[in-house]
């Protein structure tokens, strides 16, 4: 009993030490990330800091600072600070949003630096 309770244990650890050592092998084996990404569905999957220049408007209000963005390829979470918050346009206005591509494991966003109305 005792010797089937640490097979478990060494399992688990083998596997733990192979999600580990693919996580890195595939990390080095990533392009380099572009200058800038242009659309919503690259910005998803760009990686943290990557800049972001993407055309489309706000859809919707969900708290103070942040808002739904989309374009033609989907929908992300822009983080606003409070002056660009205070004079964003209509829901109608097409926008060229300006950012930062803010990722951790489950969740994509933009972190707003500029917002340009384009009609």
């Amino acid at each position: 009993m005792e010797q089937e309770t640490e097979m478990k244990k060494m399992s688990v650890i083998f596997l733990v030490l192979l999600v580990i050592v693919a996580a890195a092998a595939t990390a080095e084996c990533q392009d380099p990330k572009p200058t800038n990404v242009t659309t919503v569905a690259e910005a998803r999957v760009s990686g943290a800091e990557t800049k972001a220049v993407l055309h489309g408007h706000f859809i919707k209000k969900i708290n103070d600072n942040k808002y739904v963005f989309q374009d033609s390829t989907g929908e992300i979470i822009v983080d606003l600070s409070a002056d660009k918050a205070g004079s964003l346009p209509a829901e109608s206005a097409e926008v060229a949003l300006e950012g930062v591509v803010e990722q951790d494991i489950v969740f994509a966003g933009i972190e707003a630096q500029k917002i340009s109305v384009l009609n």
